[in-house]
């Protein structure tokens, strides 16, 4: 019934306007269904942020301008560059997978004809043949290998099988500007440059851009969506999922908001979308207040862990890039990249309470930073002393070499499963912890 009664919404509000933005859900999938175990942290601290917000400092509007100026610049990168710029080596990196012994979701062995076949049809001879500039039209997934078939390490591994597909490199939402190299021998991918990294992304979901296009989507102003998951609506039709996070160019007088299509030759033009509720698309940056902070939270608390964005979800990178991008700061794709995006204090060689009291005193609640190899956590503020963190989060390290899986984004302390009697305790969170990160 709700389902037929959204149907006639979606109709009703097309008369009036062809491109609506409206509250959605994201599609169920298997990553859905994933294990997320809680521990004591999850069960005894409030997983929500308005606690913490309370803690925040202020950022001032100037300072936020500043913060977003900077975003802006990095977002349009791939419209202001002539070549991919990258070595033989960063171009082909994904190749040493080939290498490797990879397994299939359903454990059988991956063929080394297989990736021999995917590095051909990588057509790296016609490495920067096309140099164009171009843009997403709908939520796409960013690959290693021009193919949709996902390749794992041992399956029966825990933290090696789903969703850890390394055929997954990113999620790439709508409007977000690119620089093609080539196309695929079969013609059915690109190989792009994003503002935030690089891989393969089907041909279907980008459109060429001309000069004039990119005159009128670089306008002055620019909104951001404050609400996840939402569904865009065009002529009736789902075009596609949009998170939390998406950039629209807004017009300068009218205020009104644009997203980018594709027309029957292949380049894109402009149409105006009409927000269907409140304060799901606001004009950038909002505040960094107690409210806004509050409100970003709730919307990607609890969401399920999915490796470079897999199947429309978030991992710990995309997790904190996404809940700064509303307040004009702009973060790296990856942790190790992220850990060089603020001013960096090495917490390295610390012990564990002298690296609690650095980061208590030095931190600065939501909008500080804490790395460490191949994860990131927002530094929260402090409850009972011990410094909170909000994370997306795969699961704590046991002593037998598995993982207790939480597989969701969560609020804990940094010594998140310790009262797990077979915890490992050098894998804790606090004793691998490098480094805070302020802006």
């Amino acid at each position: 019934m709700k389902k037929i009664i959204l149907l006639i919404a979606i109709i009703v509000n097309s008369i009036v306007a062809n491109t609506i933005l409206i509250k959605g859900e994201r599609e169920k999938s298997n990553i859905d269904y994933m294990p997320s175990n809680d521990v004591k942290d999850t069960i005894e601290i409030p997983q929500n942020l308005t606690e913490f917000s309370k803690q925040a400092e202020y950022m001032s509007r100037e300072e936020q301008l500043n913060y977003d100026r900077e975003y802006n610049e990095k977002f349009f990168k791939p419209w202001n560059i002539s070549s991919m710029g990258l070595s033989e080596g960063e171009k082909t990196w994904q190749f040493m997978y080939a290498k490797k012994q990879m397994y299939r979701i359903d454990g059988t062995k991956i063929s080394k004809k297989w990736f021999k076949r995917e590095i051909e049809n990588s057509n790296f001879k016609a490495y920067e043949s096309i140099n164009r500039d171009a843009i997403i039209i709908k939520h796409s997934d960013l690959k290693l290998y021009p193919t949709d078939e996902e390749f794992y390490y041992n399956i029966h591994q825990t933290g090696e099988g789903f969703p850890f597909d390394y055929n997954q490199n990113s999620s790439v939402y709508i409007n977000t500007p690119i620089f093609i190299s080539h196309y695929s021998k079969d013609k059915k991918w690109v190989f792009v440059k994003t503002p935030f990294a690089f891989g393969w992304i089907k041909v279907e979901n980008i459109a060429f851009v001309t000069p004039q296009f990119k005159e009128k989507f670089q306008t002055e102003r620019f909104a951001i969506t404050t609400t996840d998951n939402l569904k865009l609506i065009d002529d009736g039709i789902e075009i596609s999922l949009i998170k939390l996070g998406t950039i629209f160019p807004m017009h300068v007088d009218t205020n009104e908001y644009f997203v980018a299509l594709k027309d029957e030759k292949g380049y894109a033009y402009m149409k105006k979308v009409e927000p269907q509720d409140i304060n799901i698309l606001v004009k950038k940056p909002i505040k960094f207040n107690q409210f806004n902070i509050a409100y970003i939270g709730k919307q990607l608390i609890g969401e399920p862990y999915g490796w470079g964005g897999k199947l429309k979800t978030r991992d710990c990178s995309t997790f904190t890039r996404d809940f700064f991008a509303p307040f004009g700061i702009y973060l790296p794709r990856n942790s190790k990249q992220q850990a060089k995006s603020g001013d960096y204090l090495s917490l390295k060689g610390m012990s564990k309470e002298e690296k609690k009291e650095t980061i208590l005193t030095y931190g600065k609640p939501c909008r500080s930073l804490l790395v460490l190899p191949g994860h990131v956590t927002i530094y929260l503020g402090q409850k009972d002393g011990q410094p909170i963190i909000m994370h997306n989060y795969w699961g704590v390290r046991l002593k037998d070499g598995t993982k207790r899986v939480l597989g969701r984004s969560v609020i804990t302390t940094t010594e998140i499963g310790k009262e797990l009697p077979n915890v490992k305790e050098k894998s804790m969170l606090i004793n691998t912890i490098k480094g805070l990160v302020n802006f």
